[in-house]
């Protein structure tokens, strides 16, 4: 009598136990699988290239600075009243540090109907975050927009910018080279980096 009542005991924890498993297993796998697809988004190219080792940075000020290949990003717009969000398939951004607070950038995306954009100008760290730094042409002043929400964490870098009726949000990973099928676009955004932004407000 004894032993058959442990039996029963046995077989019921056995039954649970697989009915747990039952139902665990699934949300395991599908959990597994999101993680995994989130390590592999961007270009295949691009993977082999980002940088694993932090850097050490002893000052107050993000350390932008460097070369940073796409890992996901979005650009939302309204057209006659409807949200719409296309997926942005590439993306290199440069960094250059200018001083301890300000950074020049040139960056480059290309989303996924081949559409491609390209942008320069300059990041300003103050009061604990950073601003977009824009010239007002034709002069050399400046102005500091606080229309981006740009944050470091690790090797990754994550940019927003919002206008009126746009926004493009872009996560970035530290690279050792830009993705090479926007070279000839890096190229030619830097020139216009260099020329318009970078040699009038700080010359050599």
């Amino acid at each position: 009598m004894f032993l058959k009542k442990n039996l029963l005991v046995l077989l019921s924890i056995l039954f649970l136990l697989t009915a747990c498993q039952s139902e665990i297993g699934p949300k395991i796998s599908a959990t597994f699988q999101k993680v995994k697809s989130t390590l592999h988004i961007g270009s295949q190219e691009n993977e082999s290239t980002f940088i694993k080792e932090e850097r050490e940075n002893d000052s107050d000020v993000p350390d932008i600075y460097g070369t940073y290949n796409l890992i996901e990003g979005f650009y939302s717009y309204g057209e006659h009243g409807i949200l719409k969000k296309e997926k942005i398939k590439e993306s290199t951004i440069v960094i250059e540090k200018l001083s301890e607070t300000e950074f020049g950038f040139y960056y480059v995306t290309r989303l996924e109907n081949t559409l491609t954009s390209s942008y320069f100008g300059g990041f300003t760290y103050k009061d604990g975050k950073f601003y977009q730094k824009v010239i007002d042409y034709p002069s050399t002043n400046t102005l500091l927009r606080d229309n981006i929400t740009l944050k470091k964490k690790g090797n990754l870098l994550r940019l927003i910018v919002e206008s009126t009726d746009e926004q493009r949000t872009i996560l970035w990973g530290l690279s050792s080279t830009g993705t090479p099928s926007l070279s000839e676009k890096l190229e030619e955004e830097k020139n216009n980096y260099i020329t318009l932004y970078k040699e009038k407000l700080f010359p050599q």
